[in-house]
């Protein structure tokens, strides 16, 4: 890991950014200990600092990377902190729109304006603001709908509805029934800007992103435990191989037990598959650090780079044990 080219002149020229984007410029999109760890020691190799420390706050938290004044060099024994346990809705991407990324129309807007803009981005609804802090209600096609049952529907206003809010550090979990309730929910900042809403689509695409990766992982692990069955046909092959002397059958196997039975040579001849070992080992070794990491739940989903290795993987073991 080296210093981003976005931090050399640091020193001198404080930067700031937020959490997120910091994580960005050393390629990581997560904040475990290790790779918090890892950042924070390059930084005071080059004598910088974030301020607050990276394990504070929300991803889109602001910090400033500086110069390390004497003073702040973290004692070796200081208690290490953890980051918040629960998802905010912050943490979603459409909670935190750019500048001008919000699409809204104002209060003087026609009706007919609303369902061109609606049509032609797709939107299922829209806010009514009149500036960055007054929001007024929000139009969508149920609205729109329900003001025609309602027999008056030729203005903006007849078919403007109160807008669910939330605030951006509220925790996500407890504010999946407002958003499944309304269709969408409008993100107030500390500062009670506007900045952005969570949609129902919002929610399902964040929980493929989670749980997607989760559910191909459970599929080959269980093509694993197949293989091992091969492997090692009785209990005390099984116990031998994979150090794990209480052991009955492959289902009582850690992911990490059987990565240790693959990686013994007279198991891996069993499978006969004419592949090399040593690299099919570190293909294996390589998914086992991704399935820690979505097991554990960590709150970032896998990079582009994490999914393809993980597509890459599932492929191969499913035509190597269908």
């Amino acid at each position: 890991m080296t210093l981003p080219p976005e931090l050399k002149d640091a020193a001198a020229n404080p930067v700031e950014l937020t959490v997120r984007e910091l994580l960005g410029l050393f390629s990581e999109r997560n904040r475990d200990p290790e790779i918090v760890g890892r950042i924070e020691a390059e930084l005071r190799e080059s004598e910088l600092v974030c301020v607050p420390a990276l394990l504070n706050g929300h991803l889109h938290s602001p910090v400033v990377v500086r110069t390390l004044d004497a003073e702040e060099e973290p004692a070796a024994d200081a208690p290490e902190q953890a980051p918040p346990a629960a998802l905010c809705v912050g943490d979603l991407p459409t909670a935190r729109l750019p500048e001008g990324g919000l699409v809204c129309l104002a209060p003087s807007d026609s009706l007919e304006h609303a369902r061109f803009v609606m049509l032609e981005n797709f939107f299922s609804q829209l806010p009514v603001m009149s500036g960055p802090y007054m929001l007024h209600g929000v139009v969508s096609w149920q609205s729109i709908a329900l003001a025609h049952l309602r027999g008056r529907c030729e203005t903006l206003t007849d078919a403007t509805e109160p807008a669910p809010e939330v605030g951006i550090k509220a925790e996500l979990l407890i504010t999946i029934h407002d958003i499944a309730r309304h269709g969408c929910v409008f993100v107030r900042d500390t500062d009670q800007k506007v900045t952005g809403l969570v949609t129902a689509a919002d929610l399902s695409l964040e929980f493929g992103n989670l749980t997607g990766p989760f559910l191909q992982l459970g599929e080959i692990e269980r093509r694993l435990r197949r293989c091992v069955e091969l492997m090692c046909p009785t209990t005390m092959d099984l116990r031998q191989a994979s150090g794990y002397n209480r052991a009955n059958s492959p289902e009582d196997l850690m992911f990490g037990q059987i990565v240790q039975v693959f990686k013994k040579p007279d198991r891996w001849e069993r499978l006969n598959w004419g592949l090399p070992h040593s690299g099919f080992v570190g293909k294996l070794d390589d998914v086992r650090g991704i399935r820690n990491q979505v097991a554990h739940f960590r709150p970032s989903p896998l990079t582009p780079e994490e999914r393809q290795r993980v597509d890459i993987f599932a492929g191969l073991i499913k035509s190597l044990m269908p």
